[in-house]
């Protein structure tokens, strides 16, 4: 008699199954009694729910198998695997981030000290001002988490004489002199301006705070030198275009913020600004601030 109610059993539990998976909607409820264990496996798009139920003869497995459509894919893992036995309340969850891309204008406005080394001779420390991204793109997989960016700006950078001396072009060379006798130099400057492109990594440090570092291509598309001058109780003014600065130069750096609003940098320029004999030789450095939008 036993073993007819247990075949009787399977026979029912087979044509459930079937009817189950064959007729069942997506969203149908299915009250399972004294389930003593879940099995939740999914591989590529098809879940598989097993449970495991105490029957007077023993145990029984129900199962169930749901595709889902690659369209409603929401971000999830491919695959998971983990078990629930009733009574402990066992959790488990995977989820996978995507990559987020956002753009951005008039990020990171600077202002800082240039600082001169290598062959710098009479030129003194200047300073220099710009934008390091007027517009750029950003990659990242969320908030508070690290990100890559790339961008666009704008940047000028000065080069003062010390008192006495002035600037003079001999052919396409450019050289720092002194001023002659019944020469009164007022000002003196070079001037150089760039067009950046800024490859930078962002840090978050807590919810306020960014660390950046990255590197800089500055293409620097147009300089100029200038002196005013005064000769007895007369004022000139020369100006010397079309110098020979090297075309593209590369910084290095690093930056600080606070509250996305305000931050110091440092930057170092290991490439001279002229090659040899088109001018001075000039490496530098700087410090400053920065105003982040």
């Amino acid at each position: 008699m036993k073993k007819i109610y247990l075949s009787f059993a399977f026979i029912l539990s087979s044509i459930f199954h079937i009817f189950a998976q064959s007729y069942e909607l997506p969203d149908t409820v299915k009250v399972i009694e004294n389930a003593n264990k879940v099995l939740i496996s999914r591989s590529a798009d098809t879940t598989l729910i097993e449970v495991e139920t105490e029957k007077d003869y023993g145990k029984d497995l129900f199962s169930y198998s749901v595709t889902v459509d690659d369209s409603e894919d929401i971000g999830s893992d491919d695959s998971f695997d983990f078990e629930i036995p009733f009574g402990i309340g066992k959790k488990s969850s995977s989820s996978r981030r995507r990559l987020q891309t956002s753009y951005f204008v008039m990020g990171n406005v600077y202002i800082g000290q240039r600082f001169n080394y290598s062959d710098k001779g009479n030129v003194k420390n200047s300073y220099e001002v710009g934008v390091r991204n007027l517009i750029g793109i950003r990659w990242s997989y969320g908030n508070y988490c690290p990100s890559f960016s790339i961008g666009l700006g704008y940047g000028a950078q000065r080069y003062s004489a010390h008192k006495g001396f002035m600037y003079v072009k001999e052919g396409s060379n450019l050289f720092l002199v002194p001023a002659g006798d019944g020469v009164e130099v007022k000002s003196t400057d070079l001037q150089v301006f760039t067009f950046q492109i800024p490859l930078l990594f962002t840090i978050p440090m807590g919810r306020t705070v960014e660390f950046v570092v990255g590197a800089v291509g500055c293409f620097n598309t147009y300089a100029r030198a200038s002196s005013e001058l005064k000769i007895d109780s007369s004022k000139y003014k020369t100006t010397y275009k079309g110098l020979q600065q090297r075309l593209l130069t590369a910084e290095l750096t690093a930056s600080l913020g606070v509250c996305n609003i305000l931050g110091v940098y440092a930057s170092w320029s290991p490439m001279t600004l002229f090659q040899s004999p088109y001018g001075p030789q000039l490496k530098s450095w700087s410090i400053g601030a920065t105003i982040n939008f």
